[in-house]
């Protein structure tokens, strides 16, 4: 309906085209990491071009949300600008047995190969690669080590530092060549970056410690090189175990890169290692002085005078990897008898309850024979021959005179064999047969 006083108009349509054609959706955004931040960054849904007579628009591929993508040679990492946090992966590793070289050359296997027969107390170096896939880098970048007899790593649990090593710790932080810290000098595995004379980003940290800061940096995007020297300390033989890194101030651990396994290794078979010393005359062990010598099969008492203790004493030794450690046991063939069945008899006290030598050598006794053990801790944490004037007698029964919990190397333990005879003993030789026994518990 027109208002009657309304003129008519007419619109001419000159000979221009107007075309009109869907252009990508495109926004803009803040894109930021803890270093830089990008304004208004603009990222279109696809790419494509328009024209016409007199424009020509072209636009650009963009994309919507990072990922990334790998292949042999290269990796896509997507988005505007792949600002994301330090995300370190472990990549390849191989242990070698030279620590004393800060660059070691003497491998225990080849690359991401399980070497086995680790021995205890056996000093061995890691070189691990952790590669960043982030931009950003980090900044005093330290990690700890965390082993475990899985590679699910229930009940993992941290090397221990060399201060707090002990033969039943399992593995510990060692010394070897390279300060706990600085940059290793030379990389030796096949994925990490270039490091020349400690400079390119391939260039890692010595690691003797999992407690210590640093003030190294791993590069953006780079491939680092990380040396760890630790040793085995009661670890239990014949045995698989796992390693990972794990970040110093938290408790996550550095995820598997793709197509990656953890470090890991074998522990070598059961060791047992024994041996019977004899001492001198004059050795002094237990609160008393040996006034016989021994060899290392016999203990000759020769002549004896009346009232007076004859003293002698072995030395035993013993090394194993055991994890739970050995025990030494003794027991007799025969009493002390001579030709005639004549015995010198026995002290009173017995291994379980031990007796002051002039409690169980009594007075009316024609002699007396025993044995004391310098062992103070006995199995079960007794310590019945913690003092030294503790002495029992020998019987047919293995009866313990030595103990550990835990693995050692080259452990002591002196018997010393106490012998007096009055003038009522029979004269005569008189002999008997001592059998140690000495079990390892793996």
């Amino acid at each position: 309906m027109h208002d009657a006083g309304a003129r008519a108009a007419t619109v001419v349509l000159f000979g221009a085209l107007l075309l009109l054609w869907p252009l990508p959706a495109a926004f803009a955004g803040d894109f930021s990491s803890t270093d830089f931040i990008a304004r208004d960054a603009l990222t279109n849904s696809a790419g494509g071009s328009a024209t016409s007579s007199s424009f020509s628009l072209q636009s650009s591929v963009g994309q919507s949300a990072t990922g990334e993508s790998t292949s042999t040679s290269f990796i896509v990492r997507a988005g505007f600008l792949y600002f994301n946090d330090f995300t370190p992966k472990s990549e390849n590793w191989r242990w070698y047995d030279d620590e004393n070289d800060e660059t070691p050359t003497v491998p225990l296997a080849g690359e991401n190969i399980a070497p086995a027969g680790v021995a205890d107390q056996n000093t061995i170096k890691l070189r691990m690669t952790i590669a960043d896939f982030s931009s950003t880098g980090e900044q005093g970048v330290k990690f700890r080590l965390q082993y475990a007899t899985s590679s699910s790593f229930e009940g993992a649990t941290d090397v221990a530092e060399q201060g707090a090593c002990t033969a039943s710790s399992g593995w510990c932080y060692a010394t070897g060549a390279g300060a706990d810290g600085a940059l290793i000098s030379t990389n030796i595995l096949s994925d990490s970056d270039p490091c020349v004379s400690g400079v390119g980003a391939g260039c890692g940290t010595h690691n003797e410690s999992g407690i210590s800061t640093s003030s190294a940096t791993q590069v953006a995007s780079s491939s680092t090189e990380y040396e760890f020297t630790i040793k085995e300390s009661g670890a239990v033989s014949s045995t698989v175990y796992f390693f990972r890194a794990v970040f110093l101030s938290a408790s996550t651990s550095v995820p598997l890169g793709t197509g990656a396994s953890y470090p890991s290794l074998s522990t070598g078979g059961g060791t047992l290692t024994f041996s019977i010393d004899g001492l001198p005359t004059a050795t002094t062990t237990s609160g008393v002085t040996t006034n016989v010598d021994t060899t290392s099969t016999s203990v000759p008492f020769g002549v004896l005078s009346f009232g007076t203790s004859t003293i002698a004493a072995h030395r035993l030794t013993v090394t194993t990897n055991a994890g739970a450690g050995y025990r030494i046991f003794a027991y007799e063939r025969q009493a002390l008898l001579d030709q005639s069945s004549a015995e010198i008899p026995p002290v009173a006290g017995t291994n379980d309850v031990p007796d002051a030598w002039t409690t169980g050598c009594t007075s009316t006794s024609t002699g007396c024979w025993g044995y004391h053990t310098n062992a103070s801790v006995l199995d079960g944490g007794s310590t019945r021959f913690a003092p030294d004037d503790t002495y029992a007698q020998f019987t047919g029964d293995p009866a313990e005179v030595a103990y550990s919990a835990t693995p050692v190397t080259g452990q002591s333990t002196d018997l010393v064999y106490r012998l007096q005879v009055t003038h009522q003993q029979d004269p005569g030789d008189y002999a008997s047969q001592i059998v140690y026994i000495v079990t390892a518990v793996f």
